[in-house]
């Protein structure tokens, strides 16, 4: 093509019209996928065995096996509070407050009533440059929520729910019976 063809419908050259330009070739049609064959998986036997087991091909259109949800409690490090030892702090205060508090008053309220269960790592900043207790606490927070105790009531506002009502009232009492059995404990001895 010389550098002096222009097209004639657009005015531009030839080389940069999309009326001369040749069509683009078209696009091979799409393989079908294959067939894979079931993966192999190896076992760990004794040494000198050797053996190989296939592993079971899913049908299609079967179900699949469900899959149960598994719940850890999440490991504590030493040195530092459990997570589920804020809960009855958390409630409680929730309780003490209308049933509704801010995260920060929250926090603050915690800080203080929780001055001597707290431990020398909890007081500690964590990589997130929060104190590590109340990152704990904001977890525990997530896990109230989950488990239908505490709801967001807007933003940076934590709301028990009746079902949390009905919790806090249990450790209450709970609280209330080991207290009358330490008291009963000495005097019949």
């Amino acid at each position: 093509m010389s550098a002096d063809a222009w097209c004639e419908h657009c005015d531009m050259s030839l080389t940069y019209c999309p009326h001369g330009a040749p069509k683009p070739p078209p696009e091979p049609a799409a393989a079908p996928p294959a067939a894979r064959a079931p993966r192999t998986t190896r076992t760990t036997v004794p040494a000198g065995a050797g053996t190989t087991r296939r592993a079971a091909a899913r049908v299609p259109g079967a179900p699949a096996a469900p899959a149960a949800p598994v719940r850890r409690a999440p490991r504590t490090a030493p040195g530092r509070t459990p997570q589920s030892a804020f809960r009855p702090y958390v409630l409680a205060i929730l309780g003490d407050h209308a049933g509704r508090l801010e995260r920060e008053l929250v926090m603050d309220e915690l800080a203080v009533r929780m001055a001597r269960v707290l431990q020398r790592d909890d007081l500690a900043v964590g990589p997130s440059g929060e104190v590590r207790w109340r990152t704990v606490v904001t977890k525990e927070r997530r896990a109230l929520g989950d488990d239908g105790l505490v709801t967001s009531g807007g933003p940076g506002l934590w709301e028990l729910t009746p079902a949390g009502y009905a919790a806090l009232e249990a450790i209450r009492a709970a609280v209330a019976a080991s207290e009358a059995a330490a008291v009963e404990q000495p005097a019949s001895e």
